[in-house]
């Protein structure tokens, strides 16, 4: 018996054994692990979704897209694109203390507290989606119930998609017209500010020129007037000292002319006193003024009736007054 068939028999089944163990070292887990399944209807473009694309919940991985397929309508003429989404009864996620796939999930009750899957961009560079399951309880619940064969999670739109429709709603030509308007009216000041600009520049140059000339001026006028009041200050310090000079080589002559008028003054004050008793009407010298006074008022009225006398008769001189 040739022995060479029994060798090489024996190394295919060595193969065999050793790539079954080595996917069971290190991929078994995932190979016998117990999944379960649901589909989603997305209405927008799934542009970027490939199978294989990761489901999250909030950034977690618990499933991966199993399978994208197109369903078209004869008669509405419609095409629905549902996505086959596979959660794996991994460690990661855990539904009731139970791993998140086989028949763990109640679907139906998630469904009616909020559940709803959402496309959101994985990578900004490639364009690629993922799968984002969240609950949102204030959100409408659109089933189409088109598929049996797996429980349906209704889908909302996309962060995108909500801005691709925002930007629809958008007046996007008129807006564009706007714009275009204001750039030309941006140019047009533009062009008018540097026609502007440039006298204005000039005049400002002038300006700075000429300010700068008046700042050399009063700068050579301060120092000028600095020199003038400082020979001013020299002058009046020295008339200050013959001032000084001065008083104090008259300073005994002053003294003698203070001592002088004070004699006067009260010299005066005793004049002013005699005046004062001469005044008085109960003094005796002003009785006596008034005496004499009398008596050469008299004296005067006879000399004045003798000149009359004379006058009338100028005979009255030889002869005598006529006696009657």
């Amino acid at each position: 018996m040739n022995p060479r068939p029994a060798v090489v028999g024996g190394f295919i089944l060595g193969a065999i054994t050793l790539g079954i163990a080595a996917i069971v070292f290190f991929g078994g887990a995932q190979l016998f692990a117990k999944t379960s399944n649901a589909v989603v209807f997305f209405g927008e473009s799934v542009a970027g979704l490939d199978v294989g694309s990761p489901v999250t919940f909030h950034g977690v991985r618990i499933g991966s897209v199993k399978r994208i397929a197109v369903h078209f309508s004869s008669e509405t003429m419609t095409a629905k694109i549902p996505v086959y989404l596979e959660f794996e009864s991994t460690n990661q996620a855990v539904w009731e203390g139970r791993k998140f796939g086989g028949r763990a999930v109640d679907f139906e009750r998630a469904v009616k507290a909020g559940l709803r899957a959402q496309l959101a961009l994985q990578s900004f560079v490639t364009g690629q989606l993922r799968v984002d399951l969240d609950f949102r309880p204030g959100t409408p619940a659109q089933l189409t119930g088109s598929v049996t064969d797996a429980p349906e999670i209704p889908a909302i739109p996309s962060d995108l998609d909500q801005l691709r429709n925002q930007l629809a709603g958008l007046p996007l030509r008129e807006l564009s017209g706007s714009v275009q308007q204001a750039l030309s009216s941006l140019t047009r000041l533009s062009d008018h500010v540097d026609v502007l600009l440039e006298p204005l520049a000039q005049s400002v140059i002038r300006t700075a020129d000429a300010a700068t000339q008046t700042l050399h001026a009063t700068d050579a006028t301060v120092r000028h007037v600095e020199a003038d009041a400082t020979h001013t200050l020299h002058d009046l310090d020295l008339l200050l000292v013959d001032a000084r000079e001065q008083l104090d080589a008259r300073s005994g002559e002053l003294s003698r002319t203070l001592v002088t008028t004070d004699r006067a003054v009260r010299q005066a004050d005793t004049l002013l006193e005699s005046l004062n008793d001469l005044a008085d009407p109960h003094a005796q010298f002003r009785g006596d003024l008034e005496a004499t006074a009398r008596d050469l008022a008299v004296s005067a009225s006879r000399l004045r009736s003798f000149a009359e006398t004379v006058e009338r008769h100028p005979n009255a001189l030889v002869i005598g007054r006529a006696t009657r």
